[in-house]
């Protein structure tokens, strides 16, 4: 069994009381101030796996995807609540959502921490991709010749070195996460009045759940691009990062989850109207241009310079800078939160840390190497565009992590064992998280079986 810190066991409420009074929720701008957790997780999944996935699936097949977009979120919205459920009301006081999964299985969290390295730093590779191309397109796009993003790269990982150092650098990936959701959303409107079309019949067809015919215009079959939508927005890895947020904001206890669950729907909103910004824009502009398709990032800026004019590139680029630049520090963060949580349970020498992951030297060291400075290798010269790096990104993501979040936290919150009495699933909620289990483990073989390919169309190989 996983030793704890005494003073987590002490700490740990009772087990049998009430629900606590809950931490009332702000009025005014407090209301605003107060929203942050979810906001910025909301913005890590746009940079730039929604944002890409989105607007291919959009190109791709119109709107003939877009249940799987109003599925995932909802289905993600329902699965991070969960996670922020355990480690909000658990019976352990626990704080972070490995520490749950090693109450199910003590070798769970270093098989975690192994998926957070690998599945992370590719991540991580995307993001920074990202974030060089969008700045090396703002200032020109033409200087340096190949390695021209690669320079870009390297100042945006020197800022986020020396943003990480910040003792309070949530606070300014709260605000950043604020500008680029305001941002985002007004581009893509503007975006929208400018091709002037939306076909809402169309739009309210895309909601039955159907599986198009493969196109000859897209690179990916619709069930790749499906699953990827899925992977991307339900339930992959990121979304055990919440549990992190929560606590750097000083949300720990029960009574928070109240403030928890509006924080979330709060991120959640901007989320979806994104997702859905991009998906609409994409669509509409392939109607209007038969044949067009999406391989590659400057597809999407050919997009948006015909549909918008001279302006649209700039747009793009700026989305998909300020996407990036909003994921690549909150989540180098995050991820190192969770490895080195899943390698104080996994090595004995480090338990002692366990309760205070961050305070274990080697946390530094692995946000600092394996999720801010390694990853600028998918800059060099050569590296596989960003459009395939998302895809395939995602998919190694989500098959490697989906099902193990999902059934984890299907065992820990139905269980009296972990959960507060009062905080126990209830029937519909063990119903739901059965179905998405099975949803889980369906997607994670189709991706499976379908990755050899996906590698193959993605690198050229």
């Amino acid at each position: 069994m996983t030793s704890r810190p005494p003073h987590v066991a002490e700490d740990a409420p009772p087990a049998d009381h009430s629900p606590p009074r809950q931490v009332p929720l702000p009025r005014g701008t407090g209301l605003v101030t107060s929203i942050g957790p979810g906001l910025v997780l909301a913005m890590t999944f746009l940079g730039t796996g929604d944002l890409v996935s989105s607007s291919v699936s959009g190109a791709s097949y119109g709107y003939a995807l877009l249940w799987t977009l109003v599925l995932s979120l909802i289905a993600r919205t329902f699965i991070i609540s969960s996670i922020a459920k355990y480690t909000l009301m658990n019976r352990h006081g626990d704080t972070q959502i490995l520490d749950g999964f090693a109450r199910i299985t003590p070798v769970l969290p270093g098989i975690m921490a192994v998926v957070v390295l690998i599945a992370g730093f590719v991540t991580q590779a995307t993001f920074v991709l990202a974030a060089a191309i969008g700045l090396h397109q703002l200032t020109g796009g033409e200087w340096g010749g190949d390695w021209g993003r690669f320079m870009c790269a390297l100042v945006l990982v020197v800022f986020t070195l020396g943003l990480v150092a910040l003792k309070r650098q949530f606070v300014v990936l709260e605000y950043m996460a604020r500008i680029a959701s305001v941002a985002m959303i007004a581009a893509f409107v503007y975006a929208l009045t400018q091709i002037g079309t939306f076909d809402i019949g169309g739009f309210v067809q895309g909601l039955a759940f159907e599986i198009p015919e493969e196109e000859a215009t897209s690179a990916f079959a619709p069930i790749v691009i499906a699953s990827a939508t899925i992977g991307t927005i339900a339930g992959n890895m990121p979304n055990l990062l919440y549990s992190g947020f929560m606590r750097d904001k000083g949300w720990v206890g029960p009574r928070y989850r109240k403030l928890q669950q509006f924080d979330l729907i709060a991120g959640m909103a901007p989320l979806l109207l994104i997702n859905l910004l991009f998906w609409i824009v994409a669509a509409e502009f392939t109607a209007a241009n038969p044949g067009f398709s999406i391989e590659d990032e400057y597809d999407l800026s050919e997009m948006l310079s015909v549909s918008v004019g001279p302006l649209g590139p700039y747009l793009l680029w700026a989305c998909i800078f300020f996407a990036a630049m909003t994921s690549f520090p909150s989540q180098s963060r995050g991820f190192s939160q969770l490895a080195i949580n899943g390698i104080n349970h996994s090595v004995p020498a480090f338990r002692t840390y366990l309760g205070r992951d961050e305070q274990n030297p080697a946390f530094r060291w692995i946000q600092a190497l394996v999720f801010i400075v390694l990853p600028l290798v998918s800059t060099l010269p050569g590296a596989p565009n960003l459009i395939s790096l998302n895809i395939v990104g995602t998919a190694l993501s989500t098959v490697l992590s989906l099902p193990i979040i999902v059934i984890g936290i299907l065992l820990l919150t139905s269980s009296k064992k972990h959960m507060q009495g009062y905080a126990v699933n209830r029937v519909w909620q063990v119903i739901i998280l059965g179905i998405l289990g099975i949803i889980a483990l369906v997607v994670g073989a189709e991706i499976a079986t379908n990755l050899p390919d996906m590698f193959r169309t993605a690198f050229g190989g």
